[in-house]
């Protein structure tokens, strides 16, 4: 019997050039799934192309060190409403500011793209890494019937230097879970990536992979693709 297969793309709402190469990854590749930065500047720009692909996952990719807090001023930020860095968070953050930020961003996806995301996980895993965001995202999977990212089903590893398709390939050829998650960050490098990542050419390194023939056929002979819902692509 086929595993269930779900390539999820991070970053959707970064910049343009990383909304365009996802959805590319989605319409030519074997990309199933994204998760949505809501509080980053392209936000609206990844919803607005999102909408264009009725079968693309959209998650959300909950966000407490980068950028502005949608709740403002809290032990997650600086004076100025800035996101503080996990070292920062996991020493301050309490579980309460975890819980009314991330709800803050749940309830701007619910409203401007008209639905509950797919699932949720978070930049740099950090509601999996802070004990208080571990355990705000808990309360908030039960609130709203969620499911979150569970780092047991996934490969985190096609990622910087071991961006290769043999490297892949043999990752989904060890895992044994029934359901098998590949976290992955597409991208057409922009000016504005390059601004605000360090972690930028290797995103269309990855983009050619997940479009890959040699890929596409391997998947089709060992996996059903799907997205968090269990929605075959």
């Amino acid at each position: 019997m086929k595993k269930k297969l779900i390539i999820n793309a991070d970053d959707f709402g970064l910049t343009p050039g990383v909304n365009y190469g996802i959805v590319e990854a989605f319409s030519n590749g074997v990309l199933t799934s994204t998760t949505l930065m809501i509080n980053q500047p392209y936000a609206i720009h990844a919803i607005e192309l999102a909408k264009k692909f009725e079968k693309l996952g959209v998650g959300i990719h909950l966000t407490f060190d980068k950028g502005k807090a949608l709740t403002g001023v809290s032990s997650l930020t600086d004076e100025n409403g800035n996101l503080q860095k996990f070292a920062y968070l996991n020493e301050h953050g309490t579980e309460e500011d975890f819980f009314n930020e991330a709800k803050a961003q749940i309830e701007r996806f619910i409203e401007l793209v008209g639905r509950k995301p797919t699932h949720i996980d978070s930049h740099h895993h950090i509601h999996i890494k802070a004990e208080n965001a571990y355990k705000a995202t808990l309360r908030l999977c039960e609130m709203y019937g969620l499911k979150h990212r569970n780092n047991g089903e996934m490969i985190p590893s096609f990622y910087d230097k071991n961006v290769s398709l043999e490297h892949l390939i043999e990752k989904l050829q060890e895992k044994e879970t029934d359901i098998v998650e590949v976290m992955c960050h597409p991208a057409f490098p922009d000016k504005a990536l390059f601004a605000t990542s360090s972690y930028n050419t290797k995103r269309e390194e990855e983009l050619e992979i997940l479009k890959n023939e040699e890929l596409k056929k391997f998947i089709e002979e060992n996996f059903i693709l799907v997205d968090f819902l269990g929605n075959i692509k």
